[in-house]
């Protein structure tokens, strides 16, 4: 069990794919680190999961964050390693076999009338989304063992193109591994007119089917 609180980013679709992808791709002990933890729901599902022994780091710029990750982990009787601080700054020293991002990579104005960043939930990513991920991307490899892997989600209602040309410059190899569709919440219908000219503008992308809105979840393994 997972808890969850209002100030700190609930896990939802996309983040239950980064786990089905993590399990899907981890075939041996390994220095794992859950970057923009969260709750920690996804490196915590993840080592509940898995059948050997890896080693587990978390790290979020909010400290209530990491807190409630560690009260988590806790909980779970799993152990772990927390930090709190911006991207990779409190791991200068460190190297993983695996990097999991999830850090929040939505267009600024579809953040503002989503459901997903509320009671002061930040999602500071830039007009298109790409800002927080692109700055990952750019610096990952630094960080990450020989042989080491980058698991990242993208979301369409960001720029998934300026997503994807960032990976592949910095990454030899960019995979997807999934992607799935969602109808979009029903809370951002009286935002279509927004979501039409983001579209146009192309900052985001979505599809329309029956009546309804659809937009994507996509992870991607990168190395």
């Amino acid at each position: 069990m997972i808890k969850q609180e209002k100030k700190v980013f609930t896990p939802n679709a996309t983040t239950k794919l980064l786990v089905d992808s993590t399990l899907k791709i981890l075939k041996k002990k390994s220095d794992i680190l859950d970057l923009g933890c969260g709750t920690g729901y996804v490196g915590l599902s993840v080592a509940k999961k898995i059948k050997f022994k890896n080693n587990y780091y978390f790290s979020d710029l909010s400290k209530k964050a990491v807190e409630l990750c560690k009260k988590n982990a806790k909980k779970n009787r799993i152990k772990i390693y927390a930090k709190v601080g911006s991207m990779y700054n409190p791991w200068e020293e460190k190297k993983f076999d695996l990097i999991i991002e999830s850090i929040s990579a939505i267009a600024k104005k579809v953040a503002v009338i989503s459901p997903w960043y509320k009671n002061g939930i930040p999602c500071d990513c830039g007009e298109d989304g790409t800002e927080l991920v692109n700055d990952v991307l750019k610096v990952t490899k630094k960080y990450l063992k020989k042989n080491g892997k980058l698991i990242f989600p993208i979301v369409t209602l960001s720029n998934k193109q300026k997503i994807l040309k960032t990976a592949n410059k910095y990454f030899k190899n960019v995979k997807l591994i999934i992607s799935k569709d969602w109808p979009l919440p029903k809370s951002m219908y009286s935002k279509k007119k927004l979501l039409e000219r983001l579209k146009k503008k192309g900052l985001i992308s979505y599809k329309t089917k029956y009546g309804l809105i659809l937009y994507s979840s996509e992870i991607y393994i990168a190395y």
